[in-house]
């Protein structure tokens, strides 16, 4: 499956565009709004004032939803602390260990980060309105997290190199063939997170094992630091394809005109979740489950979808043009601990079998 260009208007003023017409209108078979579905959350709301919103958006998405909460909840205002995932889990780990909770509601890809908060008694359940609606997979069963977005791990390559798409690699141990050595890319799981996603997903469901990591050493891979510079390698013709590159960054590339080209392969692809979540003593609690009802909505969460590049996880958002839905994709769950000590330990047998000791 071959995710085709989007046409979707990109940039502040398209989110302007967007947040307008779902501050009024979403679709037809709704008997109301989003700003009256959340009327009385709002009114309580505007007593606390402000909601702290700690979140891995890149930027066109913070603007684009800063943008529609201004227009739409003006008395309550929304404060955006925004860093990678990878830096907000410390961040927030060092805020609780001086006794504070800044932040009201996270939004973070690290599944097994929530598990860890949740013991821990940083979050608390919240069953948003539309909680039965979004499936089973993408939430925690009390309602203390809730994945509103996801992104693929597929394959990717440069189509001025494949004018004959029927020759790329169709399974990841096709790229074992030695055909393709030098010219493969690949971001460093050691500085990316959704290449160790990927790869601990995989091993963990048994689709490749060390056998096939080794193989993947023996060809030649051009190791960047993140997906950005792979895809840039690849639009330059310095490389030709990739096992893994986000879908985010393919899509962002492809509306610049630059020419790659994402596929997903027959093994299934691994999806990349990003879920919410509200913290238990946070500034603003009313506030905090106000921000949780509008980007776990439909509304919402296409809102994120078209301003992020993501899929929604809700049926009733409309999916980017380009993008397929979740329901028609072979998905291969991700429910590793990313970024602990099973991660610590890839990393040393990787750099092993890449002999980067």
């Amino acid at each position: 499956m071959t995710l085709n260009k989007r046409t979707l208007l990109k940039g502040a003023a398209a989110a302007l565009l967007v947040a307008g017409s779902l501050a009024t209108s979403f679709a037809p078979a709704r008997a109301d709004t989003l700003p009256e579905r959340c009327k009385d959350l709002y009114e309580a709301a505007k007593k606390e004032g402000q909601v702290v919103f700690y979140t891995s958006f890149r930027q066109e998405t913070s603007t684009a939803v800063l943008e529609f909460w201004r227009k739409t909840f003006p008395d309550v205002k929304l404060n955006i602390v925004q860093k990678q995932t990878l830096d907000l889990i410390p961040t927030i780990e060092a805020e609780k260990a001086a006794g504070r909770t800044n932040p009201d509601v996270v939004f973070i890809s690290q599944r097994f980060i929530l598990d860890d908060w949740k013991k821990r008694g940083y979050l608390t359940p919240y069953k948003v309105r539309d909680f039965d609606k979004i499936g089973g997979n993408y939430r925690d069963a009390d309602g203390t997290y809730l994945a509103t977005a996801a992104t693929l791990l597929s394959a990717a390559y440069n189509p001025k190199a494949f004018p004959d798409t029927s020759v790329l690699p169709k399974k990841i141990a096709d790229f074992l063939d030695p055909k393709w050595k030098g010219k493969i890319v690949f971001s460093d799981p050691k500085s990316a997170a959704s290449q160790l996603t990927w790869f601990q997903t995989l091993l963990a469901h048994k689709i490749i094992t060390w056998d096939t990591i080794k193989g993947f050493a023996k060809q030649d891979f051009l190791l960047t630091r993140g997906n950005a510079e792979s895809v840039r390698l690849l639009v330059a013709g310095e490389r030709d394809l990739s096992p893994l590159i986000s879908s985010q960054n393919v899509i962002t590339a492809k509306e610049k005109g630059q020419s790659i080209e994402a596929y997903i392969l027959e093994d299934g692809v691994v999806t990349n979740e990003n879920y919410l979540a509200i913290f238990k003593g946070g500034p603003n609690p009313t506030a905090a489950k106000l921000l949780e009802e509008v980007l776990t909505s439909a509304e919402g969460q296409e809102l994120v979808a078209n301003a992020g590049s993501y899929i929604p996880t809700h049926p009733d958002a409309k999916t980017p043009e380009g993008l397929p839905k979740l329901a028609d994709l072979k998905i291969i769950v991700s429910d590793q601990d990313i970024g602990g000590e099973a991660s610590t330990t890839f990393l040393e047998q990787f750099d092993a079998v890449f002999n980067r000791q």
